[in-house]
């Protein structure tokens, strides 16, 4: 007993120095956490708000430590690999899938729904997954791998059922590469760095897309009819060359969490500092997950705000399908064109994907948040008015590429306001994404069905109403969130976190002295 009285009084003296964002410190004073000097936790210099855009550039602030700068370029070379991307099937299905398949139209909104109820299946239990240290590092390399090898299959689809089941299967293994991997960003960066992480990662997806559309064409000129094989199915056959090889690697590159065993090319005290930054700015450590896991979930206000801005813009994503159907549509362009064209839309995701969440640096999160979903909007209405100038109607499609913005963006800050309880937000985000492709299922479907474009009347109407919808529940969870920060709910948890760490810490060197 006199050891534990012993080591309570030592508590309050080291725990004292671990600051949250929530109270900043002063820029003069050194934060540490576990004996770790964290020079990311002290104040930053102000910043202009007139010259925002030159912070894009900033990825290494001047104040950090030559060793905090040097984990973060280790980091930003290994945890930012490019995204696995599902456009192919577009692009297949417009360059002569359909026609030698004979696939009828409402089966291409069936591709997407059996993609989609794969993702849904497996979306929390792949989240939970990912939240395990000792099981994060290996869970996405063996999905990654799964998926290259059904991407290299998919070159012998030779009907619509086929499709269905190679389509879910992709979804089923593509899970931990969404939401699984802003989870592990969020777990690596801080809170002023993650968001522009977060657009890098999320835009390489674009970038396949763009690139997917640009193979397409290529496979079609270049290989079509090699092999007794149609262009669109070497476009699979390349992209499976790509995949694997990256997906291998990651069973010898990729960390993890913090807290995994430490891999190879991370020195043990660059993991001590990794795992001190993310203490200092208050995240919480992976605990149990069990029945008080999802009482603090359901009980709390952020599960609902989340899940229901996430529902709400995802159901009106789906801009590059439409796009390429309205293009065909015209008949004036070739098939070259067709796949070509709507690549101007992951053009532009690419550019404001990066852009926008890094002004996340100098502006509320609102602010960026807000403009966006506005543009986004007035797309939308465009496309609902439809009879409108035909340059016009490319800069709505175009800019509806700005739905970038939004994941990279909405994640982080979920991942921002949950950072008090690991097991709730792991659960909380899956979630997200399992009822956000759960309504985007059958969404398409029902209010853009193939046979009704290019010139779905209902599917507009419906997205210019939920486009409304996510930015008010947005801002209405930026005020929820800034009011727990006023009553210290953050701040709370890691002094909560680091006292018992701390007692623990004390309570078993002492037993050891008492043994001697």
């Amino acid at each position: 007993m006199a050891s534990q009285q012993k080591a309570a009084e030592e508590i309050g003296i080291q725990a004292a120095t671990v600051q949250t964002d929530d109270a900043p410190p002063d820029s003069s004073a050194p934060v540490a956490a576990n004996g770790v000097v964290v020079s990311s936790a002290t104040s930053p210099p102000k910043r202009n708000v007139w010259i925002a855009w030159l912070y894009i550039f900033d990825w290494y602030p001047s104040h950090y430590s030559k060793e905090e700068i040097s984990l973060l370029k280790k980091q930003d070379r290994i945890i930012l690999p490019l995204w696995l991307d599902q456009s192919n099937i577009n692009n297949a299905y417009n360059s002569g899938m359909k026609e030698e398949l004979n696939l009828l139209g409402i089966e291409y909104n069936l591709f997407s729904t059996f993609y989609n109820i794969g993702y849904l299946v497996l979306e929390i239990p792949s989240m939970l997954i990912v939240s395990r240290p000792n099981l994060s590092r290996w869970y996405i390399p063996v999905c990654e791998t799964i998926w290259s090898i059904i991407t290299f299959i998919q070159c012998r689809n030779n009907s619509a059922q086929m499709i269905y089941g190679m389509r879910f299967l992709m979804g089923l293994f593509e899970t931990p590469a969404a939401t699984g991997s802003l989870y592990i960003l969020s777990s690596w960066y801080r809170s002023e760095e993650v968001f522009k992480r977060a657009g890098v990662w999320y835009v390489s997806s674009n970038i396949g897309a763009m690139f997917g559309g640009y193979m397409q064409a290529a496979a079609q000129s270049g290989l079509n009819g090699v092999g007794g094989m149609s262009g669109w199915r070497w476009v699979f056959i390349i992209d499976g060359v790509i995949s694997l090889p990256i997906a291998i690697a990651g069973f010898f590159l990729f960390p993890g969490l913090p807290t995994s065993p430490r891999i190879w090319w991370l020195k043990e005290e660059e993991q001590k500092l990794a795992q001190a930054r993310m203490q200092t700015d208050g995240v919480k450590k992976s605990g149990r997950i069990g029945k008080r896991m999802l009482k603090r979930v359901f009980g709390r206000w952020h599960f609902y705000i989340a899940v229901a801005t996430y529902v709400t813009f995802q159901c009106t994503t789906w801009v590059a399908g439409q796009m390429i159907v309205w293009v065909k549509s015209t008949n004036q362009y070739s098939i070259e064109m067709i796949n070509i064209l709507p690549t101007g839309v992951q053009a532009l995701a690419i550019v404001v994907g990066v852009i926008v969440p890094s002004l996340v640096m100098v502006y509320p999160i609102w602010v960026p948040f807000t403009c966006v979903g506005l543009i986004l909007l007035f797309c939308h209405a465009c496309l609902l008015v439809w009879n409108i100038p035909l340059g016009l109607h490319f800069a709505a499609y175009f800019l509806l590429g700005m739905t970038s913005c939004i994941t990279p963006m909405l994640f982080p800050w979920v991942h921002l306001i949950m950072k008090d309880d690991n097991e709730a937000k792991s659960f909380t985000t899956g979630a997200m994404m399992t009822v956000g492709w759960a309504f985007f299922t059958w969404y398409n479907v029902v209010v853009f069905p193939i046979t009704e474009g290019p010139q779905w009347t209902r599917g507009f109407t419906a997205n210019v109403v939920l486009t409304c919808c996510y930015i008010t529940l947005f801002l209405i969870g930026q005020l929820l969130w800034r009011r727990d920060i006023r009553n210290g709910l953050y701040k709370r948890a890691i002094e909560e976190e680091v006292d018992e760490e701390t007692f623990n810490e004390k309570i078993g060197s002492t037993h050891l002295e008492e043994k001697k």
